[in-house]
């Protein structure tokens, strides 16, 4: 896994250096490993997407955060495009964390903004921030791997293989939201020393939160 992440950060440095030499063509990608969609207090929305960045092979890879504003989901991911003057790469991206605020408004209209993208893995998972911002949880420093995009990844992964979290990939959220079903996505907050971990889930009706189970308290 360090050798792709290794891999995938060289490629994100010569096409960042492409993009200066070429003055930002329409063609420089951006590889993101998360995101997080947080709510502003003047009822827009900001997006932070965590790319890597990576002098050499042997080099230490680092987080490196590209924010974006919009009034909705696709136009976060058009805002962040062009201050790239590129485009956004989310094929290696594990998990899209979204505020509870977002969450109780509805997750439609991100499921079809990123359904639409040829660029996103069904296999994304989706996950709400409880009592912190989503940007706070993408922004949160890894304890075990280098890069926090893997390390949020790894954490999903692991709990929801254990059955302590819900399983519902991005393919799976979408077929609920279409059949009309109810559904739980995973919960993830902050320790007091900045670490990501779970915190219950977020249950939905009709696409939108109705609260928060399990974990160290339930809510509505």
């Amino acid at each position: 896994m360090k050798r792709c992440l290794q891999l995938a950060a060289l490629a994100l440095c010569l096409l960042l250096c492409a993009g200066c030499t070429s003055r930002g063509g329409a063609g420089d990608l951006l590889p993101i490993l998360s995101a997080g969609i947080s709510a502003q207090p003047d009822g827009s929305l900001q997006l932070t997407a965590e790319a890597v960045r990576q002098n050499s092979l042997e080099g230490d890879a680092a987080s490196l955060y590209l924010t974006a504003s919009g009034n909705n989901p696709d136009a976060l991911f058009a805002g962040a495009e062009q201050l790239l003057a590129g485009k956004l790469y989310l094929s290696h991206a594990r998990t899209v964390v979204i505020d509870a605020s977002i969450a109780e408004q509805g997750i439609g209209p991100l499921i079809r903004a990123l359904l639409a993208r040829s660029d996103v893995r069904l296999t994304l998972r989706l996950a709400v921030a409880r009592d912190v911002t989503a940007d706070e949880i993408v922004r949160a420093q890894a304890v075990v791997e280098d890069i926090p995009g893997e390390a949020l990844g790894s954490l999903l992964d692991g709990h929801t293989a254990r059955g302590e979290l819900p399983d519902l990939p991005l393919c799976r959220v979408a077929d609920r939201i279409l059949s009309g079903g109810d559904f739980s996505l995973p919960a993830v907050t902050l320790t007091g020393d900045g670490r990501v971990i779970p915190a219950g889930q977020a249950d939905f009706r009709l696409a939108r939160m109705t609260g928060f189970s399990g974990g160290d308290s339930d809510a509505g």
